[in-house]
Parts: structure tokens; C-alpha cells; sequence
């Protein structure tokens, strides 16, 4: 029979091994999505995430929040208020911050040894022995002589910093559709108030147009231009509400209020609604705007971190190369003798090396240069196509603002000067009435045109405040 004390040594060292050990315990969480639906149609934005998130935001340059100085929602919800709600409500941007937690808690647990492995060799001699049982009970560990964890340790590190990098480009695309989806709700709005105040003129003139028909200075086919005029206003005016209804709801979705969300949405006028002016004629030739391209874009940042991912993971790929030490002593008895053993052994890279690992991640470092370099070309022709569009919608804008506005202003009201005495061409009235509507509406699409060019500029050279080099 196997020794009794051989035993008990082995059961107790296996005994200590399991003990030592910290396990973690499974624990279920369901997936409730009615509770989450409650949850989310009763979400509003006097929580103490959004507040908080306010405080810790009031001084940062980068955020439109922050360039007041005050996050008072008691009055609606403005632009730079739903930029700073939404880094908190939207949905998208939870599950990046999540995501972001996975490569955190890889980085947090990198370069950790390997856990011991604990084992027993039983034999039995099944000739004629006087002790034919032989027990060795021993444990191997691998001691990591080849510095690959360390390298391990810095790659999940690098993999987490550019997790962060997506997250942070994630954010700034959610407040770019956040400005462009507030931007259109803001021109519909003012075509709205144009509409509405161009019905409002038709209707301070249809008592002339009535009074011209009853004295027969008016023929009927005229009068009744202005009056389907008005009601064709009165259905655009119809469409447009709906319109609003719609991006309004885009706007919330983007910010993370439900559609049930009562507070109301503060236009802002159109515009990009940016912290600073961009110079059209300064992006189109270069210089500081695109000097600063690579410290600012989060395209680029988010490259230049998978590059650098790339480049720990060939460095991790070379290391593998040189073998760690596996150490193995032990304990038993053979031939009714108490012993004693140790075990030592390396691979010895000389036909594998990790030779295939190795191509692969030299590879994908090439694949990852190409991309960071192709990404530069393409942002600097695009930030010359995004300045030559905001400067011809600039162009545009101050035409229409200073020149073609201020003309048909002043013939309308010519003719509504000559029509409130009697004198009047009906169709002269009715076609200044429209040209100055159609410079209206020209203008409020000209704005919009400038916003969004600006709000395409500004996306592509991300943050104001560039991001500092590890170095500098």
C-alpha cells in the first residue's frame, strides 16, 4: 500500500495550494430591459450625474458648457447645456465607456505569472518489490526570465490608452451631430418665424386687396392671388411644425432624454454654436490649424495609439522568442526511500521562434503606418475642401445679409407705401412680397450652409485645446 505519510504530505500540500488561492464566485445578474425602458422614459436631467458631471466640466476650454460659465436647466435646455447633458445620457457613448472598461481591466491584470501547477506521479511496480509503490507529488512554476510580462503590462496598457482615444473621438462626433441635428432644428425654427411673419404682412394687405376688389380697381383673379397665397404659407407653415417635431426628436435621442422628456429646447439662433471663429482662408492654405493636426484630431489620435499598440505587440511577438524557466521540484518516495527532486527546463527556439507570430505583427504594424499616413493625406485635403466650402458659404451669407435682404426690404415697402394710397400694381405688391421671402429663406439656408461648413471643419480638427505629447 501506498505510504501513510507520503499521502497525508501530498493531500496537505494540495490541500494549502487550493486554499491559497483567491477565487472569484459566480453571480447572475439579469437583463431587465422593461425596468431600463421605465428607467429611461422617466429620465430627466436634474440627476445628480448631470450635475456633477457640470462641476467637473466648468472649466474645461474644450466644452461649450463651459463658456458661460452656468448650467442653470430650469429654463430649457441650450446648446452648450445638451452637449454637456449628452456626454452623460447618450446612449453610444455609455457603451464606449464600458468598452473602455474591458481594456482596463486587461491592463490592470497584465503581466501577472502564470499560477503554479500542482501534480502527482503514482507507479507501481508490478514485479516482486518490498515497497512496489512510488510516490512523487510535486508542483512546476515558470519564472518569466524573458521579461515578456513587462511587455505584456505596457501592450494592455497601450490597447486601454487607445480605447480612451475612440471613446474621446466618440464623444466629439456625438456633439458635432448634436450641433448639426440643433443647427437644422434652429433653421427650421427661423423659417417658421419668417413664415409666420410673412403670412402676417399678407394679412395686413388682404384688407386693401379686399377693399380694391369691392371698388373694382381689383380684379377678382388678382385678389384671389393673395389669397392663395396665404393659405399655400398657411400649409407650408403646417409642414414646417412637423418638420420641427421630427428633429427635435433627433436632438434628444443624440442628447439621451427620452421622446416623453418635457424640458423644452432654447434656440440659439443658426450657427455652429463654436467656442471661436475658424478662419475659411487660413484652413484652405494651412499653417497653425494644420500644424496643430496631429495633437489635435481625434482621427489621428485614435491612429496614433493603434500604433502604438502595434508596436508593443511586435516587441511582445520578439520577446516570446526567449524562453522563460520552468522550475519543478518535488517530493515522494521510491523503493522506500524518501526523496527529494527538482526539475528544470526551457524551450530552446530553434525551429518555431514564434517566427509566424512574429511576420504577422510586423505586418499589422505596416498596415497601421499606412493608415495613420493615409488618414493625414486625406484630412488635409478634406480640411481644404471644408474651408473653401465655409468660406463660399461665408461669401454667400454676406451677400444676402448686406446686399440682396436690405434691397427687397426696401422695395416692399415702396410698394406698400404706394399701395396704402390707393396706388398699386397688384402684381408688383405680390412679387416684392415674395422676393422678400425668398431672400429670407435664402438667407436662413445660407446660414445654415455656413454652420454646417464650419461645424465640418471643426469636426475634422477636433478639440481646441490640443492633447500634449508624452514628452513635451
Amino acid at each position: 500500500m501506498i505510504p501513510k505519510f507520503t499521502v497525508r504530505s501530498i493531500a496537505a500540500m494540495l490541500v494549502a495550494a487550493t486554499l491559497t488561492t483567491a477565487c472569484q464566485e459566480y453571480q447572475a445578474k439579469p437583463l431587465d430591459l422593461d425596468a431600463h425602458r421605465g428607467e429611461f422614459l422617466a429620465r430627466t436631467t436634474e440627476g445628480p450625474a448631470v450635475a456633477e458631471f457640470a462641476k467637473s466640466i466648468a472649466q474645461d476650454p474644450n466644452l461649450i458648457s463651459a463658456t458661460d460659465g452656468t448650467f442653470d436647466l430650469s429654463d430649457g435646455l441650450s446648446l452648450r447645456e445638451a452637449e454637456a447633458v449628452a456626454m452623460v445620457f447618450n446612449a453610444q457613448l455609455r457603451i464606449a465607456r464600458l468598452r473602455a472598461g474591458v481594456t482596463k481591466a486587461t491592463a490592470d491584470t497584465a503581466g501577472l505569472w502564470e499560477d503554479p501547477v500542482v501534480g502527482v506521479d503514482i507507479t507501481r511496480i508490478l514485479g516482486s518489490s518490498v515497497q512496489p509503490w512510488e510516490v512523487i507529488g510535486g508542483f512546476s512554476l515558470t519564472i518569466p526570465i524573458s521579461g515578456r510580462l513587462a511587455i505584456e503590462k505596457e501592450r494592455a496598457g497601450a490597447a486601454h490608452v487607445a480605447e480612451i482615444a475612440r471613446v474621446a473621438q466618440d464623444e466629439w462626433i456625438v456633439r458635432m451631430s448634436l450641433r448639426r441635428a440643433w443647427c437644422e432644428w434652429s433653421a427650421i425654427e427661423a423659417r417658421l418665424a419668417a413664415n409666420a411673419e410673412y403670412i402676417d404682412r399678407l394679412d395686413q394687405i388682404l384688407p386693401i386687396v379686399d377693399k380694391l376688389e369691392k371698388a373694382g380697381e381689383m380684379s377678382r383673379p388678382q385678389a384671389r392671388l393673395f389669397r392663395i397665397e396665404r393659405a399655400s404659407r398657411s400649409s407650408d407653415v403646417n409642414d414646417l411644425r412637423a418638420r420641427v417635431a421630427v428633429v427635435e426628436l433627433k436632438v434628444r435621442r443624440l442628447v439621451g432624454l427620452s421622446p416623453l422628456a418635457t424640458i423644452p429646447l432654447q434656440a440659439s439662433g443658426i450657427g455652429a454654436g463654436d467656442l471661436e471663429a475658424l478662419d475659411p482662408i487660413e484652413s484652405t492654405r494651412g499653417g497653425a490649424l494644420r500644424s496643430k493636426l496631429h495633437l489635435t484630431s481625434p482621427l489621428l489620435i485614435v491612429l496614433r495609439a493603434e500604433y502604438e499598440v502595434a508596436e508593443r505587440t511586435l516587441a511582445l511577438e520578439i520577446r516570446k522568442q526567449y524562453p522563460d524557466l520552468k522550475v519543478g521540484p518535488g517530493y515522494g518516495t521510491q523503493d522506500g526511500l524518501e526523496q527529494f527532486a527538482l526539475g528544470l527546463s526551457a524551450p530552446i527556439p530553434i525551429l518555431n521562434a514564434n517566427t509566424q507570430a512574429i511576420a504577422q505583427a510586423i505586418a499589422e504594424r505596416d498596415v497601421s503606418r499606412a493608415s495613420a499616413e493615409a488618414a493625414v493625406e486625406g484630412l488635409v485635403a478634406d480640411i481644404a475642401q471644408a474651408g473653401e466650402s465655409l468660406r463660399r458659404a461665408r461669401v454667400r451669407s454676406e451677400s444676402l445679409t448686406n446686399e440682396i435682404v436690405p434691397l427687397v426690404d426696401a422695395q416692399f415697402a415702396d410698394v406698400r407705401q404706394i399701395a396704402q394710397l390707393g396706388e398699386v400694381d397688384t402684381l408688383v405688391l405680390l412679387e416684392s412680397l415674395n422676393r422678400q421671402q425668398e431672400a429670407k429663406q435664402s438667407l436662413i439656408d445660407a446660414l445654415r450652409e455656413e454652420a454646417f461648413a464650419e461645424i465640418q471643419l471643426r469636426e475634422i480638427l477636433g478639440p481646441t485645446i490640443p492633447i500634449k505629447e508624452k514628452n513635451s
